[in-house]
């Protein structure tokens, strides 16, 4: 017998069972940043906005009257705010952090005599229950339990990539799911991009969706297909995703992590619930 048989048999079956049960080798990994409301107070939200290197969080006004913008989709996970301000802002390490409606990853707190007045969520789109629901039915009806995926870099560092590489090892071995890439899009079911969508690669961009075969979904993973990340005022930059495609799911995290990305794209086919609410601290359920 071959000795690499041997250690096969002996080590046991090493592929995560993820997302039927949680991922033990990445349960210690920051997969985002959650801001905490109910602990918040004007001096650190002024305090987290100083050091912010993306405007992932935004602070107006004085610690007397003021309001603070958070959004994930622009976090790029470099924790200064977490060593600025950990009354009220912590690393969220559940990877099911994927949503539909890009609103839910942001949020606004205001105060007022310096206390916190008002928080609200979202951006003023729609419902994104309505919006889930309605992405679930049209998912099942055109994809079923299976999802080919056509993958574009439109302009990153290639920190996502080296994610989604991971996604074909044998771990996370994205085929038991069903889940394939393909190397052309007129085979694919989603497009899903990485990276700001530079103006040198717009144009590819489009025509790689439009050659995709309808219906189809777009996924926007990482922060720079988001909200652009370090990125977004660069002059090169034609602008997050949604402003150029149709965005149907978002995968923030500045790489996301291989657990994040599976738990983006079975929510994509209506395999799996959205779990992150703005503002919300995570439960760990």
């Amino acid at each position: 017998m071959s000795r690499w048989i041997a250690l096969g048999l002996r080590s046991g079956i090493k592929t995560t069972s993820f997302p039927k049960a949680g991922d033990a080798e990445a349960s210690n990994v920051p997969t985002a940043i959650e801001l905490n409301p109910d602990r918040l107070t004007p001096e650190l939200a002024l305090a987290a906005a100083s050091v912010c290197p993306t405007d992932a969080i935004i602070a107006d006004g004085d610690t007397t009257a003021g309001a603070l913008a958070f959004d994930m989709g622009q976090c790029i996970l470099c924790g200064r705010c977490v060593r600025k301000a950990p009354q009220a802002f912590a690393y969220r390490r559940d990877p099911r952090v994927g949503v539909v409606n890009r609103g839910n990853l942001q949020t606004r707190v205001t105060w007022k005599e310096g206390r916190i007045a008002a928080v609200e969520r979202g951006d003023g789109k729609p419902d994104p229950a309505a919006e889930a629901k309605e992405l679930r039915r049209r998912a099942n009806r055109m994809f079923g339990h299976s999802l080919h995926i056509r993958h574009v870099d439109a302009g990153s560092c290639n920190g996502c990539e080296s994610e989604l590489q991971l996604l074909t090892s044998p771990y996370y071995d994205l085929a038991r799911l069903g889940i394939f890439f393909t190397p052309t899009p007129r085979h694919a079911d989603a497009l899903l991009v990485t990276g700001v969508v530079t103006r040198q690669m717009h144009s590819a961009l489009t025509e790689t969706f439009a050659a995709m075969p309808e219906p189809k979904l777009v996924v926007a993973a990482g922060v720079c297909a988001i909200g652009g990340g370090c990125f977004a005022s660069g002059p090169t930059n034609h602008g997050p995703l949604d402003s150029v495609l149709p965005v149907d799911v978002y995968i923030p995290g500045c790489p996301p992590s291989p657990s994040a990305l599976i738990h983006g794209l079975l929510l994509a086919i209506s395999r799996a619930e959205e779990r992150h609410r703005a503002g919300e601290a995570d439960d760990g359920s």
